[in-house]
């Protein structure tokens, strides 16, 4: 019986998931660790202060992909005797997105800066890792491979020495500004690793091979990828940086430890949805019904996921903020009850738009992500002077869940996947489908 649960299709899914999970795993508890340290020693004024950094450079982020990411992971699975070709012409592209990425940052740090004196200085250094992470679209070569292993090694430890030198940092009483330059040099160095895991798995580096008339028709499809990657992270940073100028450095601290206790559950769904991604692709021309059924099945399982981090959050929301972060985030607790919902609709998303690109609707994707972004800064504006950082949190979980349900009567090819997540969230029916004779 479980040789034949464990077909070919599958033991690839597993292996390529489990890799892929190993790594979001190790970068969830190195991240969840070193933000304790480095939170407690800054304090909420200065975790501000390197939450608005972060921010800033996240915001501009999807310019230095341009939407390459998922388009050539695309692109290797359909086209993988072009492999040198797609990277090539990819790492070019994103390579101009990174310089203007880098002058928008610096730009806006400049003109709006926040009370600190090098922050435009800071913030153009941590956006000048994008020039050398352009080159990291070599990972999307072994995800498609469906053997991530050569890669996640690399980047595990890397995470491993830079949480060794911010922890030194730490101890050494560092200031902020020592942080962010921190962060910097592992962007950079993190871009390399891509290229020394294809020269160890190869034997040799990739021979890049630019193509104009590949570029041209990669923007055209990545544009649209582009814009929903931009509206995402504006739905999940954005009220950073309103608050980083509407309420104070020290909502914004509290407000960004909320935000990373709930956000650090949402890199399951997103690392099972980018190993899924290329057995739907296979998936859908071979067996469409058991495809759409296989994409609901695991739609209605990331949503079950986010409501039990949802509810369980009012059990250990308190306690974890005290005994990990101190009194001074007492203030956090109650930003999180309220934060933690978007996981539901956070998750089931993660699948979605890896749906919407298998189908060609690569507008989609940026149509659902611009209508939440807009939706989230309209809120954030009328309910962070009112509300604080509870406000900015609201503003977040209305913005997710409203934006499909917006669009789907307007547009034809969104009504499909709006139903799919609707019924996603309301995944306590499928309990039936547990009673002996149900549904498997």
């Amino acid at each position: 019986m479980s040789s034949a649960l464990l077909s070919s299709p599958r033991r690839l899914i597993l292996r390529s998931g489990g890799w892929l999970i190993a790594r979001q795993i190790a970068n969830l508890a190195n991240s969840l660790v070193i933000a304790i340290f480095v939170a407690r020693h800054l304090g909420p004024e200065g975790y501000g202060i390197l939450s608005y950094a972060v921010s800033l450079v996240a915001i501009v982020a999807p310019l230095t992909t341009l939407g390459m990411r998922n388009l050539s992971l695309r692109e290797y699975k359909m086209h993988p005797e072009d492999s040198n070709a797609i990277v090539g012409t990819v790492t070019i592209i994103r390579l101009v997105g990174s310089l203007v990425s880098v002058l928008i940052v610096f730009l806006v740090a400049w003109l709006y800066p926040i009370a600190h004196p090098d922050i435009a200085i800071l913030c153009t250094l941590l956006a000048g890792a994008a020039l050398l992470k352009s080159i990291d679209t070599i990972q999307e070569y072994f995800i498609a491979r469906q053997d991530p292993k050569p890669f996640v090694i690399f980047a595990v430890a890397n995470m491993t020495l830079f949480a060794g030198i911010k922890i030194a940092l730490v101890f050494l009483d560092a200031t902020v500004d020592a942080f962010i330059v921190t962060l910097a040099v592992q962007g950079a160095m993190s871009a390399l690793g891509g290229v020394i895991a294809y020269r160890r798995h190869t034997r040799g580096l990739p021979r890049f091979r630019f193509e104009a008339a590949r570029a041209k028709r990669y923007l055209a499809q990545g544009f649209p990828l582009m814009l929903g990657s931009l509206s995402a992270v504006i739905y999940l940073k954005s009220d950073i940086l309103m608050l980083s100028y509407l309420a104070g450095k020290e909502t914004t601290g509290l407000y960004a430890v909320a935000a990373r206790l709930s956000e650090i559950w949402y890199v399951l769904p997103t690392a099972f949805a980018t190993a899924l991604f290329p057995r739907m692709v296979e998936l859908r021309d071979l067996s469409p019904a058991r495809y759409a059924a296989r994409v609901q099945d695991a739609m209605d399982s990331f949503a079950a996921f986010g409501t039990l981090i949802a509810v369980s959050s009012l059990f250990w929301a308190a306690p974890v903020v005290a005994v990990l972060f101190g009194d001074g985030y007492a203030g956090s607790v109650s930003v999180l009850y309220i934060y933690a919902w978007v996981g539901i609709v956070f998750a089931t998303r993660a699948l979605m738009h890896k749906w919407l690109l298998v189908e060609g609707v690569f507008w989609g994707s940026a149509m659902i992500h611009a209508t939440g972004a807009v939706a989230n800064v309209l809120l954030n504006l009328l309910l962070i002077p009112r509300y604080g950082a509870e406000g900015a949190a609201i503003a977040t979980v209305a913005s997710y869940a409203l934006a499909p349900i917006l669009l789907a009567p307007l547009v034809p090819s969104l009504r499909r996947p709006a139903v799919m997540q609707l019924k996603a969230i309301l995944w306590p029916r499928r309990v039936w489908d547990l009673r002996p004779g149900g549904r498997t």
